[in-house]
């Protein structure tokens, strides 16, 4: 779950700033591209304003982060059991 953290850190500015550039009205832009999204939001709204939704974020990163590691050590018992134990 501390990695589900990390990534939702990472990832969450440029999570925003590519919401925000989906989301604009396409008759009349806020935004001109990324760097202008993240100059605008910096300076109306801050540093905090790249880490709104990351409790959203990391609701649906933690439980993935965790259920990717722990089938992944499952395929992995699993393959060493059946799959490399019949070819040898």
């Amino acid at each position: 779950m501390i990695s589900g953290v990390v990534v939702a850190l990472a990832m969450n500015p440029f999570d925003v700033i590519s919401t925000r550039l989906y989301n604009q009205d396409a008759k009349a832009p806020l935004y001109t591209g990324p760097f202008d999204a993240l100059k605008k939001i910096f300076l109306k709204e801050g540093f905090s304003g790249f880490f709104k939704g990351l409790s959203a974020h990391y609701f649906r990163i933690g439980p993935h982060t965790v259920l990717t590691m722990l089938f992944w050590e499952q395929t992995k018992i699993f393959t060493a059991k059946y799959i490399y134990r019949e070819e040898q």
